[in-house]
């Protein structure tokens, strides 16, 4: 199910960075934003977050070359804030690190993540290209710490608008890469497991649900409603079902609206799965 085009490795890429090249992103003005408020009581942060697309053979085609795209996310460990929850790899800007790698960037001494996506980037205007630049190396490091993901073996597709959190003072800047080859993956504290998800699960509408977490008292408390109810994807895959929701789902959808001009379908409102949210679930390790 879902369009032909990404079973196309190649056609794929292509379509990827002419839609998102087109689309118009805040970077700039949310990072003017963040500046600002940190002379407010209510400062603000971000960062990078990678979009990794992987295009996976079918493992009986034998090398022929079929498959299609899938988005590889990151389950939670039960050591971070919102364990559990599928995401994509980035965190925090670390400003030393993320400059040097901007650097590396803009001279081209990462030749693996260059390419067409940077050259139309660039295209956006000094100022934008820089924060691309910067939040790029920001992704790129983070996806290195938690899956040992080589920033050589990512390139560039383009940028995504930002998406910032409800449930804290936080904007995420997502950018689109293409993983270009299968690694030994070596996970980091902060990840339980990579979780693949193609991309024709998200044009089925039988895969959408209402996700409703049961709030304990203590969060209640804090002003979150119980139950807490989104939609979201369902993913099963060897007798074990993850739930994609909240702000990565969402990323993904802008991903689809743009490059598909698909909407995610809403979910039937009598197919609801119920879950306990975890009493640490914004505390990380502090509930622990």
């Amino acid at each position: 199910m879902g369009p032909d085009i990404i079973r196309d490795q190649a056609g794929f890429r292509l379509q990827v960075m002419d839609a998102l090249s087109r689309e118009p992103v805040d970077y700039v003005e949310q990072f003017a934003f963040i500046n600002r408020q940190k002379e407010t009581q209510e400062s603000f942060a971000g960062g990078g977050v990678l979009l990794p697309l992987f295009f996976q053979e079918e493992k009986r085609a034998g090398g022929s070359g079929r498959g299609e795209y899938v988005l590889l996310l990151n389950k939670r460990s039960k050591k971070v804030l919102q364990p559990g929850d599928l995401c994509a790899p980035g965190g925090g800007i670390h400003p030393f690190l993320d400059s040097f790698t901007q650097k590396l960037l803009r001279f081209k001494l990462l030749p693996g993540v260059g390419g067409p996506g940077l050259e139309l980037a660039r295209g956006r205007g000094k100022e934008a290209y820089g924060k691309i630049l910067f939040l790029l190396g920001n992704a790129l490091r983070e996806s290195w710490e938690e899956l040992r993901l080589s920033p050589f073996n990512v390139e560039f597709l383009g940028p995504l608008p930002t998406y910032p959190l409800s449930s804290r003072r936080w904007i995420i800047f997502p950018l689109v890469g293409r993983v270009k080859h299968f690694w030994p993956a070596k996970l980091s504290w902060e990840v339980e497991k990579i979780v693949p998800i193609s991309l024709s699960a998200f044009f089925d509408p039988e895969n959408y649900a209402v996700y409703s977490l049961v709030v304990p008292e203590e969060l209640v408390a804090q002003g979150i409603p119980s139950p807490w109810e989104f939609p979201g994807l369902v993913h099963r895959e060897n007798g074990e079902e993850e739930i994609l929701w909240g702000a990565t789902f969402k990323v993904i959808q802008t991903f689809f609206q743009i490059v598909f001009h698909f909407s995610f379908p809403l979910p039937d409102p009598r197919r609801v799965i119920r879950r306990p949210l975890a009493s640490n679930y914004l505390t990380g390790r502090e509930g622990l």
